[in-house]
């Protein structure tokens, strides 16, 4: 999952703007971070002093406010 990129899903952009699907507040810095540019890497690293890893990354995309980028 290192090399992965993913990006909002339209659920994950209403969550940012409105709030509208009570996503956990934990997880709410790394859901704005989320860009389609960034790895799963670079973005954990950025995290890390929060707590959050693969863990956090798995449970935005199983919840649908992520996806996975093709390239």
């Amino acid at each position: 999952m290192d090399n992965s990129i993913f990006d909002k899903s339209q659920k994950g952009r209403e969550e940012i703007t409105m709030r509208k699907h009570g996503l956990a507040l934990r997880l709410r810095p790394l859901l704005v971070m989320i860009d389609g540019q960034h790895s799963t890497a670079d973005l954990l690293a950025q995290v890390s002093g929060l707590g959050l890893g693969e863990h956090s990354i798995r449970e935005l995309l199983e919840n649908g406010y992520i996806q996975l980028i093709d390239r």
